[in-house]
């Protein structure tokens, strides 16, 4: 006959309940993960962030993922540069017009959150490279959209050799688990606020704010 602890049980109840509330998309499998993610970095001691760690998870939240991109750039910054490639602005500009259908100058401005003058540097260095050209639009005689050349195809693919090797290097110690529900916890903010951005660039933050907060 089993006896069961109903503390113990209500307590992993709470905790399914709370965590699903807050990542409706999750399944089972990603709470079981979060717990043992949760239970092991608690364990650990460990001085981070240069030391300087704010006074909110938020704000620990921010810095992390600053930091870490900052580190990824200063790797990424000389391998793309032995590739012929000006840095990671370059890289994702070829890489969306390879993956997103009839681009046009704005369009790829607008997905990497550039301001318009610097976007159109980034554009004018990959033609003159000979790694984008552009085509008329078929819909619009006005316009003109972006193709990548046999070159820029040549050099995106060394990118994502070059690429892929420096993530397995800064992420080797985190397991596929880890990394699927880093993904699960993070996409909706993306998704969210990569729709929103562009359109709040025009508003005064405290509209944001209010509207965010205020729903």
């Amino acid at each position: 006959m089993y006896i069961y602890d109903m503390n113990k049980t209500a307590e992993i109840v709470n905790r399914w309940v709370e965590f699903e509330s807050r990542h409706p998309e999750a399944t089972i499998h990603d709470f079981y993960r979060y717990e043992l993610i949760k239970e092991r970095e608690g364990k650990k001691s460990f001085t981070f962030l240069g030391g300087v760690i704010p006074p909110k998870a938020d704000q620990i939240l921010v810095k992390i993922l600053d930091r870490i991109i900052k580190i990824h750039r200063v790797y990424n910054q000389n391998l793309l540069r032995n590739i012929g490639i000006g840095g990671m602005d370059e890289f994702l500009y070829l890489n969306n017009v390879q993956h997103l259908e009839n681009l046009r100058k704005i369009d790829i401005i607008n997905t990497n959150f550039n301001e318009l003058s610097s976007g159109l540097l980034i554009i004018e260095r990959l033609i003159k490279k000979g790694l984008l050209v552009e085509m008329p639009d078929p819909n619009d005689k006005r316009s003109k959209l972006m193709e990548l050349t046999d070159l820029g195809k040549e050099k995106l693919n060394a990118c994502y050799c070059a690429l892929n090797k420096l993530n397995e290097v800064i992420f080797n110690h985190l397991e596929e688990d880890e990394l699927s529900l880093c993904i699960q916890i993070l996409k909706p903010i993306e998704t969210k606020f990569s729709s929103l951005c562009i359109l709040d660039k025009k508003l005064d933050f405290e509209e944001v704010y209010n509207r965010e907060l205020n729903s």
